[in-house]
């Protein structure tokens, strides 16, 4: 029998640059040594260039494990560190050095998920993270890219081409595909390329079978003329992309990447973000680029970055910024008969009037229980561009602040119904899982005579204990009896 053909995805050579930047020797635990170094360069005063560099290669040496590595890694790290993440700045013609506002943001907010955010939303290509050498490269192809923003573009409008076609799969990136259809391509990297084209073409490579890493392709040689490995070839689209997963921006399955169900405002934030050092626009221009000046524009870098280390920045919950500013969609008995009683009724018209019908529930529910701060933080969440795995978005009541997930499962008919069965996406079961105790199915059954709700709680952990069944079918098909369920009163707004 013969050999089936490979089909490998091509960059033309006139498109093919090879985007790479500083790639910390921790990145395995990142987490760990980050929060450390902030603690330790605050520990550090305002010093000479020599002593502050002394002082900062000890800690990094009394990082846990690291006391018996070779110096020359631990001047890696040392390297690495401030080129990426700028923990401190250094005046050499003042002999200065000094901690940075980025380590001090990080460690007195301890928050790593934050100030990773803050990190990607700044970080782009040009920056001072690179080389001088790398910056005439990049400005040379016409780059102007920020990794993070691009990614999420990608992935909403591929949510959106899924949706057009009726597929209910969640849009993912892998690291190789990001590699190929995104970051090595300077037609993406300089913008002449939409998201959804970007999307599209991931799409079709996917449905076509084609594959991307070819060690005998000559763009895959390293600078001694060896194949480098798939790995080498994808680290550095994949250093981004978990980046984004520590940042809770994105989950991570099988090796493939897609939008974090709970995030919507970050990730809103992040695909509309307009801000752009321009330090180095006036390059662009210039037939000839000497690299001394490229290396006067750095400290304006950091100092960008380090005034992007805004405390409110993906702290405060924007819901209660770009949420719903109207009063409650009140849900008459008249528009609830028109929909069971139409013929001409679509899933998306039973599915809209389910979670407006739900969105009033939930604000009377908080008005209820003494929470009126919160009824106007309630919100639809699901969109044609966006599906975070649940429709609406909550509170629990319950004396904390703590968000309920709520995922509207609406079946309507003229006559009572009695239908205890709904399905579950992919996506669906797997945001589940990851909410657990904060996720809920409102099983929503409407009539032209009555309305049911029924309430399910964490539905994964339902199915685990036997209270519920659920048989996998392209996500999961659940069904559950009245007997460990009783319907919950379904509230109407009232002022």
């Amino acid at each position: 029998m013969a050999r089936k053909e490979i089909t490998y995805y091509e960059v033309p050579d006139k498109y093919w640059y090879r985007i790479h930047f500083v790639r910390p020797r921790f990145k395995s635990h990142i987490e760990s040594v980050l929060l450390y170094m902030a603690n330790e360069c605050c520990r550090i005063p305002k010093c000479s260039c020599e002593e502050y560099n002394k002082r900062y290669f000890n800690a990094i040496k009394m990082f846990p494990g690291n006391i018996d590595m070779a110096d020359k890694t631990l001047h890696n790290w040392r390297t690495e560190i401030p080129a990426l993440f700028g923990f401190y700045k250094e005046d050499k013609e003042k002999d200065t050095t000094e901690t940075s506002k980025m380590a001090i943001f990080l460690h007195e907010n301890q928050d790593l998920t934050q100030f990773l955010r803050l990190f990607l939303v700044s970080f782009q290509f040009p920056g001072g993270h690179m080389k001088p050498q790398d910056l005439k490269d990049i400005i040379n192809n016409g780059i102007r890219f920020k990794p993070s923003r691009t990614i999420i573009q990608v992935l909403m409008a591929g949510n959106k081409l899924l949706s057009e076609a009726k597929n209910e799969k969640e849009m993912s990136l892998s690291a190789e595909e990001a590699t190929y259809c995104i970051f090595n391509d300077t037609r993406v990297t300089s913008g002449k390329v939409a998201p959804n084209q970007i999307a599209q073409t991931i799409l079709d490579n996917r449905k076509n079978k084609v594959k991307y890493y070819n060690p005998k392709d000559p763009k895959s040689l390293s600078l001694t003329g060896k194949a480098r490995s798939k790995g080498d070839m994808t680290r550095y689209a994949g250093d981004i992309l978990d980046y984004m997963e520590i940042a809770n921006l994105l989950d991570k399955h099988n090796g493939y990447y897609s939008m974090k169900g709970n995030e919507l405002s970050a990730l809103t934030a992040f695909a509309n973000d307009p801000s752009w050092f321009g330090g180095y626009e006036s390059f662009y221009d210039k037939e000839t680029i000497e690299i001394n000046e490229l290396s006067k524009v750095e400290p304006l870098w950091f100092e960008y970055v380090n005034k992007s280390m805004k405390p409110d920045l993906f702290k405060t919950d924007i819901r209660s910024i770009i949420g719903q500013g109207e009063d409650i969609d009140v849900v008459f008995e008249d528009r609830i008969k028109d929909v069971v009683t139409s013929d001409s009724r679509t899933n998306k018209d039973i599915g809209n009037l389910g979670e407006a019908i739900v969105c009033s529930h939930e604000k009377m529910r908080l008005k209820i229980n003494g929470y009126e701060e919160f009824i106007k933080l309630v919100q639809i969440v699901d969109s044609p561009t966006y599906h975070p795995g649940f429709d609406i978005d909550s509170f629990e009541a319950d004396g904390t602040k703590d968000h309920r997930y709520i995922e509207v499962k609406t079946t309507v008919s003229k006559q009572r119904i009695q239908m205890y069965g709904f399905h579950m996406s992919p996506n669906e079961w797997s945001v589940a899982g990851t909410i657990k105790e904060h996720y809920c199915i409102y099983r929503l059954m409407l009539s032209e005579k009555e309305k049911v709700l029924f309430v399910l709680r964490n539905p994964v952990a339902l199915y685990k204990s036997d209270r519920i069944e659920a048989e996998p079918r392209n996500g999961m098909e659940i069904t559950f009896s009245t007997e460990y369920f009783e319907p919950t009163k379904l509230l109407t707004w009232e002022k």
